[in-house]
């Protein structure tokens, strides 16, 4: 027979009743309280569903005792078991069984104190990503990352612990010293056969999983080897594809570029429609061709970047942001800026733009109005807009907004014989002291370059 539970006043300290059908803990079921005028008072705890008092429950079959306590090390991390038993003694023996099992299992007694102090995967998860955001870090350490990057290292990770449920682990009891090849062979699994991914989306998710594991061993010494660091690179092949005369017009064209073709189905579990056109998807794309810029740096140009020779457009002038970046603060002032030479193309195109209204502001060039979107924003737009309105061509080919990159530059080489790499801040030719400009290369790139020769 199913008997009602209670726990006694003095109950042990990992017991209480969990019921299944409001989904309650109780953690006590009765005590008395002294009212101000000296009489004793009987107080119950409430029932989660119909208010009455825990012994007129009409739910207690679904009562069970359960044993809950907090996991040593974590934060907030707590561990439970429910015992199939009407019998509070028994419960207690459990409960006491149940911990020492728990603790056995998940700390051995040879492991040093530092160990027991890093606690478990997801409490470190979060410490690491508080260290990328540079929380409670020594400002000589401190490094600055761009949101999308610290955002990627947290799906990578979350992605990690789907894997790890997936198989019946729990993120917030496997304590991060015990992560193992197993655990790697899961996630494994789950990039290449749940999501299926391309070879180097695959090596960015194990990447992000190898630094924030080598991150643990350093921070908390660790005496474990990196187990992401068996995983093998996949191969990725690389696309120097460029974009044709043809393929870019009609790619631009108003009758393929438009908002009546830029809607698009996404998600997998939800499904959500997007419409991929924005006003500025033309003048960016044709400012990524026409400077050879990447994303970020074609959406941060402002008018007063431009520089002129004899009040006529000469060349662009902007920060190498990328390796500004990496270098960090403080090691980054002799990074060389890149220069982009005010060809006739680009020309047409800034004065198309507005260069005579805006000259020498501090306007963006794309996009000036910013009031609603970021720059992570448009750089987005600007890629996937790229994507799905070249898909439409049906050329046979797979090419990305970074293509433009590749064109202008092919044609600077081009246009430059060779000299285009004192231009092109990947070397590390010097064409900026502190007074001199190599203008015999500026001129050779204005006078005979232009993308696609008509």
């Amino acid at each position: 027979m199913n008997r009602r539970k209670k726990l006694p006043p003095n109950k042990h300290e990992n017991i209480c009743i969990y019921c299944n059908k409001c989904k309650k803990y109780f953690f006590w079921t009765q005590k008395k309280k002294k009212l101000p005028d000296g009489q004793i008072k009987t107080l119950e705890p409430k029932c989660g569903e119909t208010s009455n008092n825990f012994s007129k429950c009409p739910s207690f079959e679904k009562h069970k005792f359960r044993s809950r306590f907090h996991i040593p090390g974590s934060n907030m991390s707590k561990v439970s078991k429910t015992f199939d038993t009407t019998s509070y003694q028994e419960a207690v023996i459990k409960a006491i069984e149940f911990k020492k099992n728990f603790t056995k299992d998940t700390f051995t007694t040879t492991e040093s104190n530092h160990i027991k102090k890093t606690g478990f995967l997801f409490d470190t998860q979060i410490e690491y990503l508080n260290f990328l955001d540079n929380v409670d870090v020594p400002e000589h350490q401190k490094v600055q990352r761009s949101d999308k990057h610290i955002n990627e290292q947290s799906k990578s990770l979350e992605q990690f612990n789907e894997a790890l449920q997936k198989n019946g682990i729990n993120k917030k009891i496997l304590p991060i010293h015990k992560i193992t090849d197993t655990h790697v062979g899961y996630f494994h699994s789950y990039l290449t056969k749940d999501h299926e991914y391309a070879n180097k989306t695959y090596n960015k998710k194990i990447s992000a999983l190898k630094s924030f594991y080598q991150w643990a061993i350093d921070t908390y010494e660790l005496p474990n080897k990196n187990p992401f660091l068996k995983v093998k690179q996949r191969s990725t092949k690389k696309n120097n594809a460029t974009i044709t005369k043809k393929e870019f017009y009609n790619l631009i064209n108003s009758k393929n570029m438009c908002k009546e073709n830029g809607e698009v189905t996404i998600g997998i579990k939800r499904k959500l429609k997007r419409n991929l056109y924005r006003d500025y998807l033309k003048d960016g794309i044709e400012l990524c061709l026409h400077t050879g810029g990447r994303r970020e740096e074609v959406v941060e140009l402002k008018w007063n970047m431009i520089h002129t020779l004899n009040k006529e457009m000469y060349y662009i002038e902007f920060n190498n942001l990328k390796v500004e970046r990496i270098l960090g603060d403080g090691f980054n002032d002799n990074v060389k800026t890149n220069i982009i030479p005010i060809t006739k193309d680009l020309k047409e195109l800034l004065l198309r733009l507005g260069y005579n209204q805006y000259k020498n502001s501090d306007n963006y060039i794309l996009c000036p109005d910013r009031s609603n979107q970021s720059t992570e924003t448009i750089m987005d737009n600007l890629s996937k807009g790229f994507t799905h309105f070249y898909k439409r061509l049906n050329t046979g080919k797979q090419l990305q907004l970074k293509c433009l990159r590749k064109t202008y530059l092919t044609y600077l080489k081009l246009a430059t014989n060779e000299d285009m790499k004192k231009l092109d801040s990947h070397t590390t030719d010097e064409i900026l002291n502190k007074h001199y400009l190599d203008t015999s290369v500026i001129n050779k790139a204005i006078s005979e370059m232009r993308i696609f020769s008509r």
